[in-house]
């Protein structure tokens, strides 16, 4: 006798269900199918248009200019390399003795940016010691002479002295200062000439003879100048064998000053006598305000 659950056609209630199942929903399960099958599809054209999207109208656009970035970086920073300032050139260190065991020690700086000027610390080393330190500057194209007189070293030495600068600083210039170049800035600010220049050595002071230079400064600009170093050296011949500085103050626009310098050797056979100003025009406080000389 067959099963309760074994009708006619070996159909089980299981697979009669299932059928009634599929009869009743064929239709929400064909949409289900369909619904799923576009959703597929739209996620995987959609997935292709944003990747092309993504490719030629986002992605590409900022990755093409990554070569250029890189060019132009590697632009600036060829930029920044060649700007930086170039060093400071000394000359060699002429040594002079003088009366009591001293010696003048003296070295030409040059400085060979046009845009750039300097503040340092320097020394000398001589005969096995250190001079005291000193502040120094040099200015665009210049020249700077560096000096220390009357040293007496603790030693007997030789006559040769090397440099030394510390603290080294640099210092751009603002274009906007100088509206034009910096020779033009200086001409306008530092026209200081000299005349009726001479180099005597029958001066007696006590009763020492003594040499004297004499000489007259006249300012040619309109700026008037708090202080001015003066560096003077002798010549005989083609070679500097003396130097010697003095400072001088309060320097009017159109000032004529005469001056005197004592040395304190007579040195015969003076040819020529060389005198270098030195100010540091880049200082706003080397000026003298115009109502000082009204």
């Amino acid at each position: 006798m067959p099963s309760s659950h074994d009708l006619q056609g070996h159909f089980t209630i299981g697979e009669l269900k299932l059928a009634s199942f599929w009869v009743r929903n064929r239709l929400l399960i064909r949409r289900l199918g369909y619904g799923s099958l576009i959703g597929l599809s739209v996620l995987l054209w959609g997935y292709v248009l944003w990747s092309l999207v993504d490719a030629y109208a986002i992605s590409y656009p900022i990755e093409s200019r990554i070569p250029r970035d890189i060019a132009l970086n590697q632009e600036r920073l060829t930029a920044l390399d060649t700007d930086v300032p170039e060093v400071l050139a000394p000359s060699s260190v002429s040594v002079f003795r003088t009366l009591d065991n001293r010696m003048d020690l003296v070295v030409e700086l040059t400085n060979p940016n046009a845009m750039w000027w300097v503040e340092f610390n320097y020394r000398f080393s001589v005969s096995g010691e250190e001079t005291p330190i000193r502040s120094g500057y040099s200015l665009p194209n210049g020249r700077q002479i560096l000096t220390e007189l009357g040293y007496r070293p603790k030693s007997a030495g030789g006559l040769s002295a090397t440099l030394l600068l510390d603290n080294v600083r640099w210092h751009r210039i603002d274009p906007s200062l100088l509206r034009g170049t910096y020779e033009d800035f200086a001409k306008q600010r530092f026209a200081l000439t000299f005349k009726d220049i001479t180099y005597d050595t029958d001066i007696v002071l006590g009763t020492r003879p003594v040499g004297q230079s004499s000489f007259t400064l006249v300012n040619k600009s309109s700026y008037g100048l708090w202080n001015v170093d003066l560096v003077v050296r002798l010549y005989r011949g083609p070679s500097f064998v003396a130097v010697n500085k003095i400072t001088i103050t309060n320097v009017h626009p159109g000032e004529e000053r005469p001056l005197k310098m004592v040395w304190i050797d007579n040195l015969p056979g003076v040819t020529k006598t060389e005198i270098i100003p030195q100010a540091n025009l880049l200082d706003p406080n080397l000026y003298l305000p115009t109502k000082y000389f009204e």
